[in-house]
C-alpha cells in the first residue's frame, strides 16, 4: 500500500484587504517562488490554490505579444506592479 502524504494544516488571517501569506513549509514544498503563477478555484465554499503551469504547450498554443502590446495589457489592467512584472516576463518569453 502507498504511504499517505503527512497532511499540512494552517490557519491565517487575511489583511483588510484580502491578502493571505502562503507559510514558507507550503511554498517549499510546491516550488512557489516570488515569479511563481498560482491558480485560484472556488469549488463547494472551498477555496483550492495550486501552482499554475502550461501542460502539453505546442508552438500553436503559444502567442508571442510584441513590447507594445504587453504595455498596453498591463496598463488597462491596472494590475499590482509586482504582478505585473511577473507576467511581463512570462510574457517576453512566450510561457504565457
Amino acid at each position: 500500500m502507498a504511504k499517505q502524504e503527512k497532511l499540512m494544516t494552517k490557519i491565517l488571517k487575511p489583511s483588510s484587504r484580502g491578502r493571505i501569506t502562503i507559510p514558507v513549509e507550503f511554498r517549499q514544498k510546491l516550488k512557489i517562488d516570488e515569479d511563481a503563477l498560482l491558480n485560484l478555484t472556488l469549488k463547494d465554499n472551498k477555496i483550492y490554490i495550486t501552482p499554475f503551469t502550461l501542460n502539453n504547450k505546442s508552438e500553436k498554443d503559444i502567442r508571442n505579444y510584441t513590447n507594445k502590446e504587453i504595455a498596453e495589457f498591463l496598463d488597462e489592467d491596472k494590475i499590482d506592479q509586482q504582478i505585473a512584472k511577473v507576467l511581463r516576463k512570462l510574457l517576453v518569453q512566450g510561457n504565457l
